[in-house]
């Protein structure tokens, strides 16, 4: 009897004025996933599947002319990076990379039942103080690899990793390099989407180039004002160029959209870290994205910050005296307005302000797969 009873729940009768018995409609299954029609794709090819052989040319000539001129990030430092650095540090045949290997630590639409296919790059345009990769990205531990090279790993993951994706970390400075390896694997076989996952400090001449290459873009808002990303992420101009930089992502791939087993294949989706006593610069981020960006953008907000790289260090300065005679050597710890973890007051915060300002696509760090849309 309880089966039936939860089986009438599918169909529905149809009155009829020449009887008093009603007829039903056939049985009909209810899709159990929950993604909005909208956002449901029946199949999808990757975006550098569609290049013509002449767009693709074009690309590969571009990239070497960024390379000759160096205009990738807002540093515009202007370099020829076949003969000398820029503030990256990193030249033009090669891009350094860390790690490269299938990663499960992504958001769930992102590393799916078998991961995503991660490339660490080594070195960075930023230089946040709290950055928890910062073995990686100021250091630039790794090893060299050629566009060529690069390749031949995305296809390794693809074929041997069965990954969902091939996810660029932090590729903001070898863009050139990425587009140039992208190209080749193409021409390999490759046919899964390509994340790019950034930091949102790039230029429009960049992702400009990147264009019909990248599916789903990954951007980081990290914070809102100008004083805060001088003094933490060392760049003033941060925010600015953030929200050029995701508007573009935005106007090329949409919103984020999905195949039915729930992997997202284009589209955006958005990080915020929520940091100690910054939520109001979150909350000012949620508001400008849904009044800028889309009410229906997609948005992961954070809470795993804690204090690392340089947040928390002493160091030994010098300060006057109270009597005003003479200096004294005291010991403080660097950065300290920010050394502890986020109380969870600070994430409602933003994630009210997200919800006031109508934003409704979030992505929660507990979700499983399949069932977090």
């Amino acid at each position: 009897m309880a089966l039936l009873k939860n089986l009438t729940s599918y169909i529905r009768p149809l009155a009829s004025c020449s009887t008093t018995t009603p007829r039903f409609l056939p049985l009909t299954i209810r899709r159990g996933l929950g993604i909005p029609p909208q956002y449901l794709l029946d199949d999808y090819t990757p975006r550098y599947a569609l290049l013509t052989s002449t767009d693709a040319a074009k690309k590969r000539s571009l990239a070497y002319t960024h390379l000759s001129n160096c205009n990738l990030c807002p540093r515009k430092c202007g370099v020829n990076r076949f003969e000398t650095t820029g503030h990256c540090l990193i030249g033009a045949e090669t891009a350094k990379v860390n790690v490269i290997a299938p990663h499960r630590g992504e958001e769930p639409c992102i590393q799916g039942f078998h991961g995503s296919g991660s490339v660490f790059f080594s070195g960075c345009n930023l230089r946040c103080v709290f950055c928890q990769n910062h073995d990686i990205a100021h250091k630039r531990n790794g090893f060299d690899l050629t566009p060529e090279e690069l390749a031949e790993w995305y296809m390794k993951l693809q074929d041997m990793g069965h990954v969902h994706n091939i996810n660029l970390v932090t590729p903001e400075h070898v863009v050139p390099q990425v587009v140039l390896s992208i190209l080749a694997a193409r021409d390999m076989g490759l046919r899964i989407p390509i994340v790019y996952n950034t930091s949102s400090f790039d230029s429009l001449e960049s992702l400009e180039l990147l264009d019909g290459l990248v599916d789903i873009y990954l951007p980081d808002f990290k914070v809102w004002k100008s004083e805060t990303s001088k003094r933490l992420l060392k760049a003033d101009d941060y925010a600015e160029t953030a929200r050029e930089s995701i508007k573009a992502m935005h106007e090329q791939v949409g919103d984020l959209s999905f195949t039915s087993d729930g992997i997202a294949k284009k589209g955006v989706l958005l990080r915020h870290l929520v940091m100690p006593g910054k939520e109001d610069e979150g909350r000012e981020i949620m508001r400008w994205l849904a009044e800028n960006v889309s009410k229906d953008l997609y948005v992961h907000i954070m809470e795993q910050y804690r204090p690392d790289a340089h947040v928390g260090k002493k160091r030994r300065v010098s300060r006057k005296r109270g009597t005003g005679d003479g200096e004294e050597e005291v010991e403080e710890v660097r950065y300290a307005e920010i050394n502890r973890a986020v109380k969870d007051k600070e994430l409602g915060s933003v994630k009210e302000a997200a919800v006031e300002a109508g934003l409704w696509r979030f992505c929660e760090a507990n979700e499983k797969s399949l069932f977090h849309l």
